[in-house]
């Protein structure tokens, strides 16, 4: 079930510790920095997470399991509305063509490609997730890991991997192969978690998405991304901090995570919902994800 790895950027085996969370070692690569699970669930073994209890359960509202999502369909109008704006920024960098979304979940962001004038295709790993997105939203969605779908080269003019990266049990290699199936000058939209935020590095083990270590089994910073990046091929055209959009309620909920003062979060969390502003929309930006915006360099410059 576990599999000792060497480092994915740089190849090396030499490490340190980070931490040590649910049994799970978090060690830093002494040669170039970056974070990963070792020894972690084989690539088999984690494609087989990501069930329908992955996207509805209880376990975040109650502290109890760092995993998956409360109820990502319920949300579907917020997740909407922060695809919308990423949608925005890839226009500005590529014209509208043939897109990808590794990772595409339940289809919410390829529906909303697709109105846009996208023409659009989806790969996931869940089964639930790729089975709802073809019945919902009648989409073309794969089933399995992006290096086992085997797409044409130069198939596409946008790629996006939004909260996927962390996941696979290869990054480099799957860098690689979008490089491959996007077309000379496509654009690659990336968005992980930031090991090297602000909140990051004073939460430590407390920092939910450390804490999220059977899903997240690699840690990234600007400088870690970058050069992975670099390395399979692609220039970075833009980097930030990723935004997006939730309801007060459900916000002021997940406050516990980031806060010292249990006591007060849970009071104004009461207060919120006691005075029906829980489904006020508001966005947010935590700065503790990357945004990256990368275009696929040719053969000849690498």
């Amino acid at each position: 079930m576990l599999e000792y790895v060497r480092c994915n950027l740089c190849g090396a085996d030499n490490t340190e510790p980070v931490a040590e969370i649910e049994g799970f070692h978090i060690v830093r690569c002494r040669q170039c920095g970056l974070i990963y699970v070792n020894p972690r669930y084989r690539e088999d073994f984690l494609q087989q997470l990501y069930t329908a209890e992955y996207y509805d359960h209880d376990g975040i509202r109650n502290g109890q399991a760092f995993f998956g999502y409360e109820d990502y369909i319920a949300d579907e109008e917020n997740i909407r509305i922060t695809f919308a704006k990423r949608l925005r920024t890839i226009e500005r960098f590529v014209n509208k063509g043939r897109l990808l979304d590794v990772g595409c979940a339940t289809g919410f962001f390829l529906d909303l490609a697709r109105a846009k004038g996208w023409e659009v295709v989806g790969s996931e790993v869940s089964e639930f997730a790729a089975q709802y997105a073809r019945e919902k939203f009648g989409l073309e969605v794969h089933l399995g890991a992006l290096r086992q779908l085997h797409f044409a080269p130069e198939a596409f003019d946008a790629v996006t991997m939004w909260d996927v990266i962390e996941h696979v049990a290869d990054p480099m290699g799957d860098l690689q192969e979008v490089w491959r199936i996007l077309r000379e000058g496509g654009l690659l939209s990336l968005i992980t978690p930031d090991s090297d935020s602000l909140v990051a590095r004073l939460l430590g083990k407390r920092w939910e998405e450390l804490r999220r270590v059977r899903e997240h089994i690699y840690f990234f910073s600007r400088r870690t991304i970058t050069e992975m990046l670099r390395r399979a091929g692609f220039e970075v055209l833009r980097i930030e901090s990723a935004d997006k959009v939730f309801y007060l309620g459900p916000a002021m909920e997940r406050l516990k995570y980031y806060t010292w003062d249990g006591v007060l979060t849970k009071t104004a969390t009461h207060l919120v919902y006691k005075l029906g502003l829980d489904r006020i929309r508001i966005n947010i930006n935590p700065f503790t994800k990357i945004a990256v915006y990368a275009r696929k360099r040719t053969e000849t410059s690498l």
